[in-house]
């Protein structure tokens, strides 16, 4: 029986006043901390709804930002659950994610009509859904979604943003985009009325691949040889999650920094 076992972490880090950053994990949304889930893949819940895993990283300001994310994901969550997936699970967790991106995004744009200083709020996100049937992965933004396999990470979104652009069109290389003062410049998140929700079918997964969720707090500032090297030495979910964590916090941690590990295990423990 396949198992998937899950942790996300998030935390403020030592530079910054406030976590902008949000975790959605199992239908908490957290602001600070570790929260862990173990479910088999015929789960009632998962088999009836789909399991919803988002990281949602604020936008304008210790204010702004804050109650984006939290506005983001709490709409998110509330529409994706509140939608009727028949006995479609797939196909309906695909319509239904969709859905829950245009609330969430809508929720914050009322309330930035209604509240001028929050005019230039908003929040990036990213995150899975798992079903018995496979796996959806969504994004806006520059929040990540990565697969881990055989010691190697593979991104399986592409940022919204200017730099990631200018890579597509061969403007710049990889190395000059993660120097760029610009790389934080993103062209796509809730909040904005272009605002639109990438969705598309995960990679089918094997028994040891582990999917990593994460805003920039944790990419922006850890190379990707240092998280491949943290997540090939954790033995759990949560090691994972904590130690890059704390990776970010030793290269300075100057973001709030949010993390959402899943392994997948055909076997009993993990």
């Amino acid at each position: 029986m396949r198992r998937f076992y899950i942790f996300g972490r998030t935390e403020t880090g030592p530079v910054r006043s406030a976590n902008e950053d949000r975790i959605l994990v199992g239908r908490f949304i957290k602001n600070r901390g570790g929260l862990g889930l173990h479910l088999v893949e015929d789960d009632d819940f998962m088999a009836h709804y789909g399991l919803v895993l988002a990281v949602a990283d604020g936008i304008g300001g210790v204010d702004g930002g804050g109650i984006a994310s939290k506005l983001g994901l709490s709409a998110f969550d509330t529409q994706f659950y509140s939608a009727e997936k028949t006995m479609d699970v797939w196909g309906g967790s695909m319509a239904a994610l969709e859905a829950a991106g245009e609330r969430a995004n809508h929720a914050i744009l009322e309330l930035a009509t209604k509240r001028p200083e929050l005019a230039e709020m908003g929040c990036t996100i990213a995150g899975v859904c798992l079903t018995p049937k496979g796996t959806l992965v969504f994004h806006a933004g520059d929040s990540r979604v990565y697969r881990f396999r055989n010691g190697a990470l593979k991104q399986l979104t592409t940022d919204d943003s200017l730099v990631s652009l200018a890579v597509q069109a061969g403007h710049i290389t990889e190395e000059e985009a993660h120097e760029s003062p610009a790389r934080h410049t993103i062209t796509n998140c809730l909040g904005q009325a272009t605002f639109r929700l990438h969705v598309q079918a995960g990679p089918e997964l094997r028994d040891g691949d582990v999917l990593l969720v994460s805003s920039d707090g944790l990419h922006g500032l850890v190379d990707i040889d240092q998280i491949e090297a943290a997540m090939s030495a954790a033995d759990t979910v949560e090691a994972m999650a904590n130690d890059l964590v704390d990776q970010a916090i030793y290269q300075g941690g100057n973001d709030n920094i949010s993390v959402i590990v899943v392994r997948v295990l055909d076997g009993e423990h993990e």
